[in-house]
């Protein structure tokens, strides 16, 4: 069989296909791709959809930490102003 390199494009129609319900057979044939490619693939896509995941997690605690941060931030400007307007009184 010959080797033939498929784009991330390919590979990401091939594993929607896969979702949408066609079997393993089918895409195999359709494709002239071996059974442990598919799963090579599968497995690949999923590592990475979990490594997205992961990272969306840690920009969400981030943002919150930041917002956290600036709302702090907020409330000491705001002291600091009223302080500010008593001693100019």
């Amino acid at each position: 069989m010959e080797k033939r390199h498929h784009s991330n494009e390919e590979i990401e129609e091939i594993l929607q296909e896969l979702e949408n319900g066609l079997t393993i057979d089918e895409i195999t044939f359709e494709y002239g791709i071996s059974r442990a490619t598919l799963y090579r693939w599968r497995k690949r896509a999923r590592n990475s959809f979990d490594r997205d995941i992961n990272r969306l997690r840690q920009a969400d605690e981030e943002n919150a930490r930041l917002r956290n941060l600036l709302a702090d931030a907020v409330l000491e400007i705001h002291a600091l102003k009223e302080k500010l307007e008593q001693i100019e009184k």
